[in-house]
């Protein structure tokens, strides 16, 4: 039982810690030029996100290099679209994911033409001794915005294999006007199977310029929900509800470029004060 909490956990990470990088990394979103690079620094630690987009302007690639709080940060993540754009699978390569084995993650997604809507994902790991698959489902407002995404874990290998529970939930919240992303909860179960109880939220306040790279539904389903804003956020407010002492708030200045996009930004860490200080380049 304690190795398939620890698979449950592992899971978790893949989804949850990735969009908690993001935060820390002051994700803007256009000048008339297209953004292909992010560097930030915080104290010693560096990162840096650069963006490859295809004959029609759409993000086909995310690679990501750098340390934080002695953690690689190495990513790459490569997005494979049909003629029409729409995303068929992910790959998503990572230092993390190497350091326990695994050479790739791989992301299918279905999406159905009639109604324009992405309906579900799911990814494959094989780890010795087990296979594990992690399916998502999307829910949808009046609007067409995805609401939630709820995650469905079952493991083979087992000598009594589990078939697909739910073990993760996520919640979107979007301003009336329905241009940002407010407010992201998540609910977990501890253990597979077991019961659904929020373990954490991240709250969002924006200025009123241009966000640099606008992916809207396509941001909560890659995990980068900082991309689905028309606005760039000046305060996340982190609330960790298992545990309170890793509460956080980030403050984000911005000086902006003559399109209204961000030209760099400082974000402040509180508790303890670490400033992040972030440059923004097109081309």
């Amino acid at each position: 039982m304690k190795a398939i909490a620890g698979i449950f956990v592992f899971l978790f990470l893949i989804v949850f810690v990735s969009c908690q990088k993001e935060i820390d990394w002051g994700l803007g979103g256009v000048t008339d030029k297209i953004l292909y690079r992010i560097k930030s620094t915080t104290g010693t630690d560096t990162t840096q996100i650069d963006y490859t987009y295809d004959a029609g302007k759409r993000i086909i690639k995310e690679k990501t290099t750098g340390i934080a709080g002695g953690q690689n940060l190495d990513n790459e993540l490569v997005i494979n679209r049909n003629p029409a754009g729409i995303i068929t699978t992910t790959v998503q390569k990572a230092a993390v994911l190497v350091a326990v084995g695994i050479d790739s993650v791989v992301t299918r997604y279905n999406y159905n033409t009639g109604t324009s809507k992405y309906t579900s994902s799911v990814f494959d790991l094989s780890i010795p001794g087990f296979a594990v698959s992690d399916s998502a489902i999307y829910t949808y407002d009046g609007s067409g915005r995805i609401t939630g995404d709820s995650h469905y874990l079952s493991i083979l290998g087992l000598p009594i294999p589990i078939p697909p529970v739910l073990v993760l939930k996520n919640t979107y919240t979007y301003s009336a006007s329905g241009a940002n992303l407010e407010m992201v909860a998540q609910d977990a179960a501890t253990t597979p199977g077991g019961p659904l109880s929020p373990v954490s939220t991240q709250t969002y306040t924006f200025d009123a310029k241009k966000n640099p790279l606008i992916i809207l539904n396509e941001a909560v389903l890659l995990s980068r929900t900082g991309l689905y804003n028309a606005n760039n956020a000046t305060k996340a407010v982190i609330a960790d509800i298992t545990d309170p002492t890793q509460n956080f708030t980030m403050d984000y200045t911005y000086k902006y470029n003559s399109a209204n996009k961000p030209d760099s930004s400082t974000g402040t860490r509180t508790p303890g004060g670490n400033i992040t200080v972030t440059n923004y380049f097109y081309q």
